[in-house]
């Protein structure tokens, strides 16, 4: 899964990153080191034809949905995006990528314990996160754009420290996975885990695990990297 990131990307470097040709949103970019549910995050979509970063709670609402969602919709697994109603709508024409900067997840312990763990890429390089995004006024009218993150099976290294990770896309296939074409085999062939040496991962404290704390010492190493 993937319940937890950060993201300290300029607006420089998102504009770089994504070929951007929009103006920049209204926001002060100001980095967030424990990004949890329900905050407000930029993403990119393309709308018109043009590649644009905005703010979207992250928390897919449906736009048929009338009530706040009983259940998490934070992550949409892969394998089940084409059978599930919360997700099929937004398979066409509200597919979108999420920026970041790495991503935290916890791996279990002796007994109960859990330590958490920063997993980034290893090039230092930011990850381009598959998403779907909806709009929906009736539920929030403050928040009517909702996202959610695409996971996936882990791959090899992932594994040792949880059996699921995002969709991290490859630049060059970001223009096929927001662009306008109809869902298809080849959005398809994305939904699948990255290439073990894109990733590494190391221990940080596990302050992490309150969203109250948000400061860059956050994805500090406190031991070696396990890949």
């Amino acid at each position: 899964m993937c319940g937890r990131f950060w993201a300290s990307l300029t607006w420089e470097e998102y504009r770089e990153l994504l070929d951007l040709k929009s103006e920049p949103p209204e926001t002060n970019f100001r980095p967030n080191w424990n990004t949890a549910p329900t905050h407000d995050v930029l993403i990119c979509a393309e709308r018109d034809g043009e590649r644009r970063i905005e703010q979207m709670k992250w928390g897919l609402v449906p736009v048929w949905m009338k009530d706040k969602p009983k259940f998490s919709t934070i992550n949409a697994k892969a394998e089940t995006i084409e059978e599930k109603a919360t997700w099929k709508g937004s398979l066409n024409k509200m597919r979108c990528v999420i920026p970041i900067s790495g991503f935290y997840e916890w791996r279990r312990g002796p007994g109960k314990s859990k330590q958490a763990y920063a997993i980034k890429r290893s090039d230092g390089h930011p990850m381009l996160l598959a998403g779907l995004w909806a709009f929906n006024d009736k539920v929030d009218p403050d928040h009517p754009r909702t996202f959610t993150i695409i996971t996936c099976p882990a791959n090899e290294v992932m594994g040792a420290v949880h059996d699921r990770m995002p969709v991290i896309l490859d630049p060059g296939d970001v223009g096929l996975w927001i662009g306008p074409e109809p869902w298809g085999d080849a959005h398809r062939a994305l939904l699948k885990s990255c290439p073990d040496e894109w990733l590494t991962a190391y221990p940080v404290s596990n302050d992490v695990g309150s969203v109250r704390n948000n400061y860059a010492e956050l994805i500090d190493p406190e031991g070696d990297p396990i890949f």
